[in-house]
């Protein structure tokens, strides 16, 4: 009799732990939330480029999990919509790490996918697509502003992550490649689908798996890439090559991207974050490309009426019509003129 209560019990605290997570559900804002979500169907094994099969699909089906992320003042706008890091680990149970600083501090929402690991793709997948379409629903996610990362054989997934659903703009392969086929051919083909995608590739001096940077930058071709070495080897990008990796990404979807309204709050977060940085650069050279990078900035991305916006301009106009003035400016922007003749 005790046995069968036992049992009863276990079978009762397994399926409490299966229940997916209520979409209500309340989420604190700068913690770790772990949620449960379900994956019940997935796209034909032919939308999945590391699937051979219906079985491969089959087993992909399953219950999984992925620790959330709700960046600081989410709750005050109900409105506002916010950028969104995917996170795969070859070990599994994703962690921010030393991205942390960037993702936190930059408004970002973090998805760390827990299943997710190197060993068969069904699990890899399943979590992934489990995750992303829970996650869509659950909260704030800008479309067109999803970004993923993942290190060694989580670097390979995040490479397919990014083709199996949409909105992705940037990749930061870390440690290893994209996933291959059979006879070694990397999966870009969904890569190249995408336009405004941005890949960044960080690799350790002596990792055995640097050979892979000229091969992934011969196959994708005239894509926006971007490879940086550190020194270390088969391990996470340290914190500052992550941080020119990902600030590399968004200047290129932010700044040289094609504008899109829907971006707005983030347009007017970056706006200010670039203000500051003007304000605190010194040299007469490096003073006028900022100020005239702020300009450009705020022209192209509609800005220009923006309350918050004027007069910042007005007085960064102003400066910038000082600083032609200066010898080392005035030389500058005749080298400039000439770069572009």
């Amino acid at each position: 009799m005790k046995m069968e209560i036992l049992g009863l019990a276990l079978l009762l605290a397994a399926s409490v732990y299966a229940e997916t997570t209520p979409m209500d559900s309340p989420l604190s804002e700068q913690q770790e939330t772990t949620i449960t979500c379900e994956l019940s169907a997935v796209p034909h094994p032919q939308e999945i480029p590391v699937f051979d099969s219906a079985k491969d699909s089959d087993a992909a089906k399953g219950t999984y999990h992925y620790k959330l992320w709700i960046p600081k003042g989410y709750h005050a706008d109900p409105q506002r919509r916010w950028p969104c890091m995917f996170i795969a680990s070859a070990s599994g149970n994703a962690k921010m790490g030393a991205m942390a600083p960037w993702l936190k501090a930059n408004g970002y929402i973090v998805v760390m996918l827990v299943e997710s690991k190197n060993g068969p793709w069904s699990p890899i997948i399943g979590n992934f697509l489990a995750a992303h379409d829970d996650v869509v629903r659950r909260v704030r996610i800008q479309e067109g502003l999803k970004f993923a990362t993942g290190m060694s054989g989580g670097a390979r997934a995040s490479s397919v992550f990014v083709q199996i659903r949409p909105g992705f703009c940037g990749l930061i392969l870390q440690g290893a490649g994209g996933s291959f086929d059979s006879r070694g051919n990397y999966h870009f083909a969904g890569l190249k689908r995408n336009p405004a995608l941005c890949i960044a590739m960080t690799m350790g001096e002596t990792d055995s798996n640097k050979n892979e940077v000229p091969r992934v930058k011969a196959a994708l071709g005239s894509m926006k890439f971007l490879p940086l070495m550190f020194k270390g080897g088969h391990t996470w990008a340290p914190q500052e090559t992550f941080e020119e990796a990902i600030a590399w990404v968004e200047r290129n979807v932010y700044e040289e991207g094609p504008p899109n309204p829907a971006f707005k709050p983030i347009y007017l977060q970056r706006f200010k974050a670039m203000a500051d940085q003007f304000n605190a650069t010194e040299a007469p050279v490096d003073r006028y490309r900022m100020g005239s990078r702020l300009l450009k900035f705020a022209q192209n991305r509609q800005l220009t009426m923006e309350p918050a916006v004027v007069p910042v301009l007005r007085t960064t106009q102003a400066e910038l019509a000082t600083l032609r003035t200066n010898p080392k400016v005035a030389s500058e922007i005749m080298a400039e003129m000439t770069r572009h003749r």
